[in-house]
């Protein structure tokens, strides 16, 4: 999957417009218009807006895929989330079976075994020393792939060795919070770093949105989301 996966991560996940909204002044932000629930069925509109933000893929990743029942989507991501784990477990050492580029099986379906061999020399600094040079470094071979679902991934990475702030920060270093490319795909994945950092559970990341898309900013218990909920100019959660 640094291969497949993340060839087949890319090439289906199109990416979501951000929109501009909110206003707030130290007061219960008003939320972008795409946020607020319709009067009629207010608790059901808001259902569906966090089914779609879906953080229930990052539990499933730490092990319980059970958790997507029939959601191919998510059983997908989990698939794929996954396959980094396994790479991170090989490059530092934690899994000696195998050679990292083995976590990514549908590799060997889209490159021949040259491609193969240099993919996996690249793989361990992607995981273990993320950074521009070294996505750069990997795009170059794989370059059918997508480098935000690469640097999302990647990221997720970080957090299962343990470090949310880590994960966080490597996406705010690549994509700039409330910038015209920040969507609603990076506030789910700052999620999983907490959620699979083991920092805060799902539901916990849950009940924060939803107090998001109902305009209580100040509700928010994590920190990091009230603060993107109540910033002028925050980016729209869909």
């Amino acid at each position: 999957m640094i291969i497949v996966l993340l060839f087949l991560v890319c090439a289906g996940s199109p990416r979501a417009a951000a929109q501009q909204g909110n206003d707030a002044q130290g007061q219960a932000a008003n939320p972008p218009m795409s946020m607020v629930p319709e009067a009629n069925g207010a608790a059901d509109t808001r259902q569906v807006l966090l089914d779609q933000i879906d953080v229930k893929m990052y539990e499933a990743a730490l092990g319980d895929p059970s958790l997507c029942g029939d959601d191919d989507q998510c059983v997908t991501a989990v698939s794929r989330i996954r396959s980094w784990f396994c790479a991170a477990d090989r490059c530092d050492g934690t899994d000696k079976s195998k050679e990292p580029v083995a976590c990514f099986v549908e590799a060997s379906h889209y490159y021949p075994v040259d491609v193969l061999l240099q993919l996996n020399s690249l793989i361990c600094p992607l995981v273990k020393y993320p950074s521009s040079r070294a996505r750069k470094a990997f795009l170059n071979i794989a370059s059918k792939m997508d480098e935000d679902e690469l640097v999302r991934l990647g990221a997720l990475a970080l957090a299962y060795k343990g470090s949310a702030t880590a994960c966080e920060q490597y996406i705010k270093d690549y994509v700039v919070p409330n910038s015209p490319q920040w969507n609603y795909k990076w506030y789910r994945v700052l999620s999983g770093c907490r959620i699979i950092a083991k920092q805060r559970t799902r539901k916990e990341e849950e009940k924060d949105y939803s107090e998001w898309l109902g305009g209580n900013c100040p509700n928010i218990a994590d920190p990091e989301m009230r603060k993107a909920c109540s910033a002028s100019g925050a980016s729209s959660l869909m």
